[in-house]
């Protein structure tokens, strides 16, 4: 292998796994963890490739951070030195999923609400009627995940993603009747680091749509959050 290349790759896999022992919350890790794995594909160190894959089916922040110095370790070896060890997994005990509503109908911010209500494993810990007030909320309350809303006053949610990309905490899901799954609009938020795009729940009026859409929400919840693999039960 070319040493100049080697030699540079260690150069930026070191910092990335410092990021990694100190990521903020799992959405960060998991960030941070596909750019190793990218730059480890591409220099096709096979035994790193595959340990990097085996940490990517990992949804507990702490593990993630603890493979770290191992990984930093493996990094300055030669390329066909033996992968880290996996670290050892007990049961992992989490909280709830702490979420953000950003969204300025009050009527819609119930509805939200209600939906997530139908989940003991997610807990509402705040709401903002913009996105200005949405990314002060981020900052104070660090929600796990945060689903938004796109036509607000003061900043919409694109703009939202703007600033959430280079600070924000969690993961995104944009809920939004302008962003229904294959439009321009949910493509665009797609490529901002949104986890998802959903419609609105639409028949309020109606029990059977309004349990219908809820359902499909909550769903898409918790596939961004980890919940739908994890093994626990609704």
């Amino acid at each position: 292998m070319d040493e100049e290349l080697l030699a540079a790759f260690r150069e930026e896999f070191a910092p990335l796994c410092a990021a990694l022992a100190s990521a903020a919350d799992l959405a960060a890790a998991q960030r941070v963890l596909a750019q190793m794995q990218a730059m480890a594909d591409g220099m096709e160190i096979a035994p790193l490739q595959a340990r990097l894959r085996a940490l990517a089916e990992t949804e507990a922040l702490a593990e993630l951070q603890a493979a770290a110095p191992a990984l930093a370790a493996f990094g300055a070896a030669e390329p066909d030195a033996e992968p880290p060890p996996p670290v050892e997994r007990g049961p992992v005990e989490r909280g709830p999923v702490r979420t953000l509503i950003v969204d300025d109908s009050a009527m819609m911010r119930r509805l939200l609400r209600g939906i997530l209500a139908g989940d003991a494993r997610f807990a509402v810990v705040g709401e903002a009627a913009d996105g200005a007030a949405g990314l002060a909320a981020q900052a104070e309350l660090r929600p796990d995940l945060t689903l938004l809303d796109l036509e607000m006053p003061v900043l919409d949610g694109l703009g939202f993603l703007a600033e959430w990309a280079l600070s924000g905490h969690g993961q995104v899901v944009v809920v939004s009747s302008a962003a229904h799954p294959g439009s321009p609009a949910a493509l665009e938020v797609l490529r901002r680091g949104a986890w998802a795009a959903v419609a609105k729940p639409s028949g309020a009026l109606s029990p059977d749509l309004a349990e219908r859409s809820g359902a499909e929400i909550l769903a898409t919840l918790r596939e961004a959050t980890g919940l739908a693999t994890s093994g626990l039960a609704a």
